[in-house]
């Protein structure tokens, strides 16, 4: 093995260790502007960015972790952090995976999508304190896989709901980034599932 082949996953190390720093850097901004922020509308979209940040800093970590590239790994390392984002609210967080290695340009967008669905799942889905249950499931298909984020909680309308808004527009646009179809149904609670294709090389 030549020494620039033996380098390459030092030199991969460094830059995911670099890239890791800017997403804490960038958490520390937004929260910083968070805390200064005084219309509720400014904080509302200050703290879903730091969701979203928060989440593509978790995949990093994920990413020089063991079995770094598995998808199913990256789901339950978010559990907990969701589980926070509960707080003390009667909320459970359930996570049914099966190993997945995706390539990381589609793991961030992933990624996205899913804490986007269940963030949205604790903050619609359970008001006045009501007890529920949110479940996140991964599986493979074949030559294709399936993330579903599904919840037992109030549900909506869905003919009442702008799609294009900042959340949903934004799981829209990377489900097709992933060249994914997106479905979600609204009967007993909200459930959204996503089915992609993978590469061949995903176990």
């Amino acid at each position: 093995m030549s020494e620039a082949g033996e380098s390459d996953p030092e030199r991969q190390a460094e830059t995911r260790h670099k890239i890791a720093n800017i997403f804490q850097l960038l958490s520390t901004l937004t929260r910083m502007r968070l805390q200064r922020a005084a219309e509720p509308e400014s904080r509302r979209h200050l703290s879903w960015m730091l969701d979203m940040v928060a989440a593509l800093g978790a995949l990093q970590h994920r990413l020089n972790s063991p079995g770094g590239e598995d998808f199913g790994l990256y789901i339950e390392d978010m559990a907990g952090q969701w589980r926070r984002s509960c707080a003390d609210r009667p909320i459970e967080i359930a996570v049914a995976v099966q190993p997945l290695q995706v390539p990381e340009n589609h793991a961030s967008a992933l990624a996205l999508i899913v804490n986007e669905l269940v963030m949205n799942a604790i903050a619609h889905g359970f008001p006045d304190d009501r007890a529920g249950v949110i479940r996140v499931e991964l599986e493979r298909l074949g030559e294709r896989a399936a993330v579903t984020v599904s919840d037992d909680g109030q549900g909506y309308d869905p003919h009442a709901v702008e799609t294009g808004g900042l959340g949903l527009g934004l799981v829209n646009g990377l489900a097709a980034q992933v060249r994914g179809a997106l479905t979600t149904t609204c009967d007993n609670g909200v459930r959204s599932r996503l089915e992609f294709p993978i590469a061949a090389r995903a176990v």
